[in-house]
């Protein structure tokens, strides 16, 4: 809850910055791509406890890409909604433990990995720091802020013996279980987008940005991790099916298969700490490319206009013998 707090509160202080310069409105439409990174319980840097990008693993990154309309109401304020399809995963075998029993080596030990796509819908808020307009070469670039809300569906799988298996079916821990307490998780949840950008002209009719966004979710299951370890005996008295029972409990707790004789597999037994209570998160690097539809903001743009220089008077003496009833001209010269 507490990246939660931190990514509402971001919202409350840009939607309450004060809307200036307005002058009319531009719709736009345009495309995205970029990459994404997973920032949860399983993978991440060797090191625990670093913010953001410092925590991500670099080889997982995925691509992305977008779909959105853009809204501008002003020289400073927008709005943006819009479609991203993206995918994250995180693999514990691709930390390297700078020692026996160090904090990263039982995330090695517990030796799990999940991968999901990830659809995601949402709208956003935008605040320009400095004055922007849509098509003008005077106010061409501007950094802004951003910050929305949205929804996103997910489905974390795993590879078990070279097949792709869905994690959610198999409750692997214990969600559901009326013996444990522990709720089952939706595969749709929402999600709070919040960022910093840079948006340029191209031209009168095109603009490009660079995007960082992180979005904040309010589960902790994108990678089917976050709570304990189940025993087998509580899988096979949910499952009526003893193969689906075995399955789930495989899954569930991997570290076998680096320890095939269980010397430190107390570390993962039952009732041990499988994940931390922390909100998954993902974050996006985009860089897009969108072109207006309707532009009401200006009259010209200032791309195709010509400088116009003011002609040069050639001073004359007529100019300093003024007589009474006399006319006298300026001569221009090109």
């Amino acid at each position: 809850m507490k990246n939660t707090g931190i990514a509402g509160l971001f919202f409350f202080t840009l939607l309450s910055v004060q809307v200036c310069n307005s002058f009319g409105q531009a719709l736009s439409v345009g495309v995205g791509l970029g990459a994404t990174g997973f920032l949860g319980d399983l993978g991440g840097a060797n090191y625990i406890g670093r913010p953001f990008v410092f925590d991500l693993e670099k080889s997982l990154t995925k691509p992305a890409a977008s779909l959105f309309l853009h809204y501008s109401i002003s020289r400073r304020v927008s709005f943006k909604g819009g479609l991203t399809y993206t995918s994250v995963a995180g693999d514990d075998k691709l930390i390297q433990p700078t020692s026996m029993f160090s904090p990263e080596w039982f995330r090695w030990y517990r030796n799990l990995s999940f991968q999901s796509t990830i659809i995601e819908g949402a709208v956003t808020c935008e605040v320009n720091l400095k004055q922007f307009v849509p098509g003008s070469k005077r106010y061409r670039f501007a950094p802004y802020l951003f910050a929305g809300f949205g929804v996103f569906h997910f489905n974390p799988k795993t590879t078990y013996n070279g097949q792709l298996i869905e994690l959610r079916p198999l409750h692997t821990e214990g969600e559901g279980f009326d013996s444990l307490g522990v709720k089952e998780y939706s595969l749709i949840q929402p999600v709070i987008p919040a960022g910093i950008g840079l948006r340029y002209n191209l031209s009168s009719s095109a603009m490009i940005s660079f995007e960082y966004r992180n979005n904040f979710s309010f589960t902790d299951y994108i990678d089917d991790v976050s709570k304990k370890y189940v025993s087998q005996s509580q899988f096979n008295q949910y499952f009526s099916d003893p193969a689906t029972a075995a399955l789930a409990f495989d899954v569930s707790a991997r570290s076998d298969e680096l320890d095939p004789e269980g010397i430190y597999a107390v570390t993962t037994a039952p009732g041990q700490q499988r994940g931390d209570k922390n909100k998954d998160q993902y974050e996006i690097f985009q860089v897009s490319l969108s072109f207006i539809l309707f532009n009401n903001t200006m009259g010209s743009s200032g791309f195709s206009s010509r400088r116009i220089y003011a002609h040069r008077v050639k001073h004359t003496d007529d100019m300093f013998r003024h007589k009474p009833g006399k006319q006298y001209y300026y001569n221009k010269t090109k």
